[in-house]
């Protein structure tokens, strides 16, 4: 069978490309050709093999190709010369205030050369991708966990994956994503009724001031050189508490849920009745209120 050639632009940091890249890996088959921009953080913690792979960083230049591309992208489909995938827009409603973003709809078009694929820009954060994804992180990344586990008293751990850093200045939906550490807390008390002797380790990109608000003998801060040794502890857990962050919802994925994986109900929505990013919540999650 002769491979296709695939188009994609990235967008968004290591989640979101994480779920990118099991997008292309849900509609693609093994030994495809893609040409991404913007993939270059997902591609220097990753073995993923079953694709070919070219990848050019967001350089001013690259950004600049990128909007071509998309252009050129979306007309070779609009013309049913190439085959394309497109996420749809809905509305969602917060606040009084109506917003316009990614739902979970998702368009496919078969052009005259069904082998020339471009996929449009978009997010595509549903949890049914997740079985497709072939990738894995890179063996190196999970020394410093390992070495870390080895020193903790026996019994089941647990991560507590809190996100701060950019969530400060960011807004979604017209509010503030930042989870209440009592979010985390009743996280904890969620898994340590499964399991009372829990080692728990504590995980933020802004850990040092974190530390002294959870009160728990059980309780171990990991510090990692980097986003990808961080993750890789995630993954060596049996189970966890995750922020509403797509990095720490594929950490709940990977990792070894003996034990819950507890996330915010809603996601990004929480406590508008409805979840963001839409199919989201994976049946291997203990959803709460937060």
């Amino acid at each position: 069978m002769s491979r296709s050639y695939a188009l994609f632009t990235a967008d968004g940091r290591l989640g979101n490309q994480l779920f990118q890249a099991a997008f292309l890996d849900s509609v693609l088959q093994p030994g495809d050709r893609v040409f991404t921009t913007g993939l270059g953080d997902f591609l220097t913690g990753f073995d993923w093999t079953r694709l070919e792979v070219s990848n050019t960083g967001n350089s001013e230049t690259a950004i600049r190709l990128k909007r071509w591309a998309r252009r050129i992208g979306k007309l070779a489909v609009r013309l049913h010369l190439a085959s394309g995938w497109r996420q749809h827009k809905s509305r969602f409603n917060s606040g009084g205030q109506s917003y316009e973003l990614h739902g979970g709809a998702i368009e496919h078009r078969v052009g005259l050369l069904p082998r020339l694929i471009y996929v449009d820009k978009g997010y595509f954060q549903d949890a049914s991708l997740a079985s497709h994804a072939s990738f894995r992180l890179k063996e190196n990344y999970l020394a410093a966990a390992h070495g870390f586990l080895a020193t903790l008293p026996p019994g089941p751990r647990a991560f507590l994956h809190v996100r701060r850093g950019d969530y400060k200045k960011w807004e979604i939906l017209g509010r503030s994503p930042l989870l209440d550490l009592r979010y985390f807390q009743s996280g904890i008390d969620v898994i340590k009724k499964a399991a009372p002797e829990t080692q728990f380790i504590l995980l933020s990109d802004e850990v040092a001031g974190l530390a002294s608000a959870f009160a728990d003998s059980n309780l171990h801060v990991f510090s990692g050189a980097n986003v990808y040794e961080d993750f890789g502890m995630m993954t060596l857990c049996d189970g966890g508490v995750i922020s509403n962050s797509t990095l720490s919802w594929w950490g709940g994925f990977f990792c070894g849920r003996k034990l819950p994986v507890v996330s915010p109900r809603g996601f990004l929505a929480t406590g508008l009745g409805y979840e963001y990013p839409v199919g989201i919540t994976a049946d291997w999650m203990t959803p709460i209120d937060a």
